[in-house]
């Protein structure tokens, strides 16, 4: 198939049907979950690694292009309706009321303008399960049930049938083992989701919450590779040149590890973990070529949204209260 063929017969067709169709309808059709677009950019992880930056960029002008005019055909209407000098003003009922298109929830517009980045990179999206099992969880990422680094993860652990202890995960990183199994490098992978910690609410912490997580491996993956995928990456994020700096940590899961700072509005800000893959990370998913090494990251989509609207209560983003949606201004791509 022809992607972006089929990315300009769906605006054509969309633009052929603008003027007799009515909005709500072809934002059903088009932008709903299993729309015309959403299909589209399933295909996007089979596109050639070379032309994903293209049809990416394609992709996300096509729902921008469906977006706006969607919004203009609205404002029309509540001007027809409003400019009209009738003798006897009756109040319309809830079916002739225009109705707005909805949009995404901050988080989600930052995990997916992510995942569009990412993409451009060559990366696909995957996902797993939020019920996880404890050796997915812990033991297949270098942490044993001694391990000290246990006590880092306040866990929710949940009910199991079976023989393994069952929890609702505390990181997506599983989902780097659960590829890796089934997967010989090269590995470019992206695995966004939601996660659970069991720990007090606060301005900074919520128990659920969400990351995305960033895994390359192959022969040639070093530490500069993985410094310049980041500061591409935030770069593109925050629409400037961003400079970045690693500084030493330590994760059971990478060796050596950093913690990433990328300099926004002349401050330093800790935003992401990262390092090169530990070799017994490597091991659990049935990669033991010496000459295979790899790099991970993870970072909070939360603390990403507070950055870009200047946000200091993380409690607001999972309020529900849909007025603070709106004044964030970033539901759009």
């Amino acid at each position: 198939m022809d992607i972006l063929q089929e990315i300009q017969n769906t605006s054509t067709e969309f633009q052929s049907r603008l003027s007799t169709s009515e909005p709500e309808v072809l934002a059903q059709e088009y932008l709903g979950r299993k729309g015309k677009v959403a299909q589209l950019f399933k295909h996007l992880p089979m596109v050639d690694p070379e032309q994903k930056g293209n049809v990416g960029q394609a992709l996300n002008q096509l729902k921008q292009e469906i977006e706006e005019s969607l919004n203009q055909q609205n404002h029309k209407s509540v001007a027809s309706n409003t400019s009209q000098d009738l003798p006897n003003i009756i109040p319309p009922s809830l079916d002739q009321l225009s109705q707005e298109v909805g949009h995404l929830s901050p988080v989600t517009a930052t995990m997916f303008r992510l995942q569009d980045i990412l993409g451009s990179l060559g990366f696909s999206v995957v996902t797993g399960p939020e019920i996880e099992t404890e050796y997915y969880n812990f033991d297949a990422l270098n942490i044993p049930d001694e391990h000290p680094a246990r006590d880092v993860w306040d866990t929710v652990w949940v009910s199991s049938t079976d023989s393994q202890k069952s929890l609702l995960r505390t990181h997506t990183s599983p989902v780097q083992i659960r590829h890796m199994e089934k997967t010989k490098p090269p590995i470019r992978i992206v695995a966004p989701g939601r996660v659970y910690r069991y720990e007090s609410t606060d301005a900074t912490h919520e128990t659920t919450f969400h990351q995305i997580e960033g895994l390359m491996v192959d022969t040639t993956t070093s530490i500069a590779t993985f410094k310049g995928v980041i500061k591409e990456i935030f770069s593109k994020l925050f629409d400037q040149e961003i400079e970045i700096r690693l500084r030493p940590s330590h994760f059971p899961f990478t060796e050596p590890s950093f913690e990433i700072d990328v300099k926004f509005n002349n401050r330093w800000l800790e935003i992401a973990g990262a390092g090169m893959v530990h070799r017994s990370v490597l091991a659990a998913g049935n990669i033991t070529d010496p000459a295979v090494q790899g790099f991970a990251f993870g970072m909070g989509i939360e603390r990403i949204v507070m950055l870009l609207t200047g946000l200091d209560d993380i409690r607001y983003i999972h309020s529900g209260d849909l007025r603070f949606v709106y004044q964030l201004g970033i539901q759009k791509n």
